[in-house]
């Protein structure tokens, strides 16, 4: 795609245009926070808010940009932003700045939390130093915590300089406005930062300014041990080395019970105890298992497959696949491609079998399905295959081998 010149675009030159002027407005804190939207200044800055998916509604881009920033208009006018051609000087007055800011962009983004927060929250309780803002959302979200929570009005981190030291990481965090704080990390703290007891719960950890700390509403106000040459640390290292030391406690904490609420092991054991299901409802039929009965139904499917896939499917290898297939050879159920003795294929005895069994699938899915209204099994399925498509993307065609995405229409 051919890159479109400033020249082409729209251009705006009145400083009183009304684009401009909601621009400009939006270097104070309190226009930002009543209207929900940021100044973003620079290209670099534009980018990190488009990979957050930040909604841009507009850049304002010099008469005459060039370098990194031409390759940035191409990538905007796919997203469909609009973007208007102005001068320095109107640029300069966008910023406030005396230096030439070639790209300025408005974006919609106040932050705000919706649901529940996350098992760790970073309280700013009288955090001012904008630097000190960014580097310590951009640690927090370095760690995986991304709830924040404001104590007052003063935090701002779409500062300009919280959001460039932040490195963008601010767009990727829920913000929420509290009067209070439950954990804290002080120089004066009664207990010691690596002997303090987490428990099984939600953990708050409030910092504040090196000169005041942090307000008296803690549960456990704890210090980080230093030499005595050194009274205090700046509040982003602390919060860095709390963080750290706070987020490996809080997971040897509620370790049991994230081992035993993960969603491998909830869907391992789903899978194991329906295939222990179809295993019995199988036995009084048939002397195959599970396993050889959903191998054929994939077949059906697929039509052949290499014994390559089979191991991926069944997880079978070596002499356990051939024992897993010699019975269904056996039963006449498989054979090999012709000319191909890597390969598979269903025979017309496998179908009928297929179909035979048919009903005893059926039968063992609606126990396994007993109490489950028609919109929750379909409402099932569709969370089974959305989580398919994203293991394979996160893993590429190796989970899926040359078939693609497989959509059953049973849990079997």
């Amino acid at each position: 795609m051919s890159i479109v010149g400033p020249t082409e675009m729209e251009r705006i030159t009145s400083i009183k245009d009304h684009r401009v002027v909601e621009a400009r407005g939006l270097t104070s804190s309190s226009a930002r926070r009543r209207s929900g939207k940021c100044l973003l200044e620079g290209d670099e800055v534009i980018a990190w808010a488009l990979a957050a998916d930040v909604p841009v509604e507009r850049v304002f881009v010099h008469d005459k940009i060039e370098g990194e920033g031409r390759s940035l208009l191409d990538d905007l006018r796919e997203r469909g932003v609009t973007c208007f051609a102005v001068s320095e000087g109107i640029l300069k007055k966008l910023t406030g700045r005396r230096y030439l800011v070639p790209l300025v962009g408005v974006a919609r983004w106040d932050g705000s939390a919706v649901g529940p927060p996350g098992d760790f929250v970073i309280v700013l309780d009288g955090v001012q130093d904008h630097g000190n803002l960014g580097t310590i959302v951009r640690t927090a979200r370095g760690f995986g915590i991304r709830d924040v929570v404001a104590v007052g009005d003063e935090v701002d981190l779409l500062y300009r300089k919280a959001l460039r030291t932040s490195r963008g990481t601010v767009f990727g965090v829920r913000l929420r406005r509290f009067s209070s704080a439950l954990e804290a990390t002080s120089p004066y703290g009664s207990a010691l930062q690596s002997t303090a007891q987490l428990e099984d719960r939600p953990l708050a950890l409030a910092v504040g300014n090196e000169t005041d700390g942090v307000s008296d509403e803690m549960d456990l106000v704890v210090q980080i041990p230093m030499s005595r040459v050194v009274e205090s640390l700046n509040v982003g290292v602390a919060t860095g080395i709390s963080i750290y030391e706070f987020k490996l406690k809080l997971v040897m904490a509620m370790l049991e019970k994230r081992i035993r609420g993960t969603l491998g092991r909830e869907v391992n054991v789903a899978g194991k105890l329906i295939q222990r299901s179809l295993d019995a409802a199988l036995r009084d039929v048939s002397r195959l298992n599970s396993t050889q009965v959903i191998l054929l139904m994939v077949l059906r499917c697929d039509e052949e497959m290499s014994l390559a896939q089979v191991g991926k499917d069944t997880a079978t290898f070596g002499d356990e696949q051939a024992a897993l297939l010699q019975p269904l050879f056996d039963g006449g159920h498989i054979a090999y491609v012709e000319g191909a003795r890597e390969r598979i294929r269903l025979t017309e005895s496998g179908e009928q079998l297929i179909g035979q069994l048919w009903g005893v699938v059926e039968a063992a899915e609606d126990g396994i399905l007993a109490g489950f209204s028609d919109s929750e099994r379909r409402q099932l399925f569709d969370f089974l295959r959305r989580i398919q498509v994203n293991c394979i993307n996160a893993c590429g065609r190796g989970c899926t081998g040359q078939r693609g995405q497989r959509h059953s229409e049973t849990p079997f």
